[in-house]
């Protein structure tokens, strides 16, 4: 029966996958591609593994989507991006369940595989071209290796370089990623369980090779760690991953911790890891004055699940019922809701004029991927130095789209003095907002404008 079920919602999830994978890509998706996995230029494939100059890049799932961009293009560009992300997404959530039913039972494996499956933050970050459901992959199959280490009476070198492999690469797709590494050695130390600190030691050591060639551009860009305006201030987003959702996470934190009580100590060790990694990185930002996002701490959402699950078996239904619920809301938002609708908003633009638009961007003039051969002008709010005005007179657009509303916050007053009016907004829930609804919110919503004098259609 467990198993009928899980196929089934592993089916079901999957098909949700593929079809929100087809959604236009967001402004990280498409810089990290165009900078680092596009085969402009004539780069190879494995030049991504090289070029780690800032945290847009995620190496290895970067090459993971050149490949796949390659071998399946004939399933559509977004797609083809995203299928990587997509199969470590659903691997995250057949893992969790069968290693809990191995070793809590099928009660606890059915709970956890169906909160993986119907888990927000897994299946928003499975459907984008980014590092995180790496992330994610590589925290559900170092709690089975990291079992075997406590568990066993001698060392097994197999699987002692799993987990190391394992470590390593995740550590090569993102950084923080280390912090699960971490979580490990110290519970290893604290517990003497010198094979789990030995197989975190050989992963740090696999790491080094990866990250070699990136190291002088990451120690170059060390600034970008530091607080800067519009950065989440101390990374407290991260505490959310600890009740494993991304709007009510904090709620959920006593469930965690009741499931951690709840399940056998040899399991509670193992989950513990993670956690206790996720808590350092935490404390690490706290203490640096950096600042994370609440996907930086992903590595320990498996272990979150799991911990989850072994609480909704002791809970009353209303209780289960409860955590359930503040799993819906923001699954359909994930479902309901673009992220950012960058590819709808150029077809609006390029529909609407003859002539070039101004976009009002980032850094990155990213939105032209989607003009296809029509001209683009951009005006790049993320500039210090950025004079719309002077933008503005020098393209004389009749259509501007504005990206990012919150970072261009003058925008709005000037295009209303110089003749413009709002024409349309499309709704994003771009942010670390723990909260959004039906019509996004600023930061991922765009806003379409139109000169009134003009001839736009």
């Amino acid at each position: 029966m467990s198993r009928k079920l899980m196929l089934l919602l592993g089916a079901l999830w999957t098909v949700v996958a593929l079809t929100l994978g087809t959604r236009g890509l967001w402004y990280d998706e498409i810089a990290a591609w165009r900078d680092y996995g596009s085969p402009a230029e004539g780069r190879a494939a494995w030049w991504c593994l090289t070029h780690w100059f800032d945290p847009a890049n995620h190496p290895l799932q970067t090459f993971a989507s050149r490949l796949s961009f390659q071998w399946f293009s004939w399933l559509g560009g977004e797609l083809a991006l995203r299928l990587p992300s997509i199969v470590a997404g659903l691997a995250t959530g057949i893992i969790l369940w069968r290693w809990t039913e191995k070793r809590s039972g099928p009660a606890v494996g059915i709970w956890a595989g169906a909160l993986a499956f119907t888990n927000p933050m897994l299946l928003e970050h499975a459907t984008e071209a980014r590092g995180y459901a790496f992330m994610m992959l590589a925290g559900a199959l170092s709690l089975p290796l990291a079992d075997h280490l406590h568990t066993k009476n001698r060392t097994d070198q197999g699987t002692l370089l799993k987990y190391a492999i394992v470590q390593a690469l995740g550590v090569g797709t993102h950084l923080t990623t280390a912090f699960l590494t971490v979580g490990h050695s110290i519970l290893g130390l604290s517990n003497r369980s010198w094979r789990l600190f030995l197989a975190s030691s050989i992963a740090a050591l696999l790491a080094m090779p990866l990250l070699w060639p990136v190291l002088d551009g990451l120690w170059l860009s060390r600034d970008q760690l530091t607080q800067t305006a519009g950065a989440p201030q101390g990374g407290y987003g991260l505490l959310r991953v600890f009740g494993g959702q991304m709007a009510f996470g904090w709620l959920l934190i006593p469930v965690m911790a009741h499931g951690l009580l709840r399940c056998r100590q040899d399991v509670r060790r193992v989950l513990l890891g993670p956690i206790v990694g996720l808590f350092v990185l935490w404390v690490t930002i706290m203490l640096s004055g950096s600042w994370a996002y609440t996907r930086f701490g992903l590595f320990a959402l498996p272990a979150v699940v799991v911990a989850l699950a072994h609480s909704l078996v002791h809970l009353l239904p209303s209780g289960r019922l409860l955590v359930l619920a503040l799993q819906v809301y923001p699954l359909g938002l994930v479902v309901l809701v673009d992220k950012q609708p960058v590819r709808e908003a150029m077809l609006w633009t390029l529909g609407h004029t003859e002539q070039a638009p101004l976009v009002v961007g980032l850094r990155g003039e990213v939105a032209g991927v989607y003009a296809g051969t029509r001209d683009v002008d951009f005006s790049l709010c993320g500039l210090p130095n950025w004079d719309f005005n002077a933008d503005l007179n020098h393209t004389n657009p009749e259509v501007v789209m504005v990206m990012y509303p919150n970072v261009a916050d003058v925008a709005a007053s000037i295009l209303l003095e110089r003749g413009f009016r709002l024409d349309h907004t499309l709704y994003g829930r771009l942010g670390e907002s723990p909260v959004f609804t039906l019509s996004g919110n600023e930061e991922g919503s765009i806003q379409l404008w139109t000169r009134l004098n003009s001839k736009a259609k």
